[in-house]
């Protein structure tokens, strides 16, 4: 994807979460401050045709508050309803509010039109101020009602997040494809997983001789660059029902074919990464370093082990074995850590 694609892309995203930002994911989080710019500055162009603007503006708003008293009380409903709803329901009322508010404001507005004319100085000074006015307020919200709202999404997102493993953790169990795009639309499960703030760098990362984004080499199924450092880490997902160990051998059970086979996996990408370091950093937008790229697997149910003590055991000692150079993590403990942390 070249750079003007991407760039439409992220420019189509952020119109589209001006829209309605409760659509907001964390993956979104870079997006808000443009999102929100694009749902500010929403108004008239004073250098314009001023009637048609306004007029635009204030059906706008007229809808929108149409929409505020039909989400409060349903398509149809009667003054007393309305009014009752008034009394008991603080938001309603305030809503109610803001909206009359804004609609009298654009018909004072309208109304000062018709009566006053404008030149063109006129016209210029009214741009000029709103302009500043604008510029202003997208400072003020980076500050502070930015992080606020990411704030929000964040943790909105550890519910649904935990909601989608309690509803799919048995129906999903096998769907590696289902698993890998949650994950890939979760980025706090990811950074939560890496214990701290992170870059989500790509899905299905290209270790080997091609670029960041080639075919025909190993690949990782997520790249992440830590937010601190720039170090990247490598994760490698499988399946909840993936098997943790193998049959039982002289009194204990070694670790699953396929979950040896996946540390050798993310162990081989690890040693590509490091070789072709140099090519993939120059063909990245992304600036990452490989000072001691992480490694993690994300596989199986510790649950599946049915408390069997000897099983515990088993797979315990063998995956603190490899500890220093991969991290296995099973589902179940991923969103069990994940569901705590959403509850502090």
């Amino acid at each position: 994807m070249s750079i003007d694609d991407k760039l439409f892309e992220e420019v189509m995203h952020s119109l589209k979460l001006a829209r309605d930002l409760r659509e907001a994911r964390t993956i979104d989080s870079n997006a808000i401050s443009d999102a929100l710019a694009f749902k500010l500055s929403r108004h008239f162009d004073p250098e314009g045709d001023m009637e048609e603007s306004l007029g635009d503006l204030l059906e706008s708003v007229n809808e929108q508050n149409k929409q505020a008293v039909q989400d409060a009380l349903g398509g149809s409903h009667s003054f007393e309803l309305f009014k009752s709803e008034l009394e008991k329901n603080p938001e309603f009322k305030k809503a109610i509010r803001n909206g009359q508010q804004a609609k009298e404001s654009i018909e004072k507005l309208i109304e000062y039109m018709k009566e006053n004319y404008l030149d063109n100085d006129a016209k210029e000074f009214a741009s000029l101020c709103v302009n500043a006015f604008t510029d202003i307020n997208s400072m003020l919200l980076e500050q502070d009602v930015v992080p606020l709202i990411k704030r929000g999404i964040y943790s909105e997102d550890l519910a649904s997040a935990i909601a989608v493993w309690q509803d799919s953790a048995t129906e999903k169990a096998d769907n590696e494809q289902f698993w890998q795009m949650e994950l890939s639309a979760r980025k706090g499960i990811l950074e939560r997983l890496i214990g701290g703030y992170a870059l989500f760098l790509q899905r299905e990362f290209h270790v080997g001789t091609t670029n960041a984004e080639g075919k025909g080499s190993k690949r990782s199924d997520f790249a992440l660059i830590d937010g601190l450092n720039n170090n990247l880490t490598l994760v490698e997902i499988k399946t909840p029902n993936t098997k943790l160990l193998g049959s039982t051998y002289r009194g204990t059970y070694p670790l699953s074919s396929e979950v040896s086979g996946t540390i050798s996996q993310v162990l081989n990408q690890r040693n590509e990464l490091i070789m072709n370091f140099y090519s993939k950093r120059y063909n990245s937008e992304s600036v990452f370093e490989v000072f001691s790229p992480r490694c993690f697997v994300i596989v199986g149910n510790l649950k599946s082990l049915g408390g069997d003590k000897e099983k515990l055991k088993a797979f315990e000692v063998q995956r603190q074995a490899v500890a220093a150079h991969v991290t296995i993590v099973t589902f179940d403990e991923l969103y069990h850590q994940f569901s705590t942390f959403n509850q502090i």
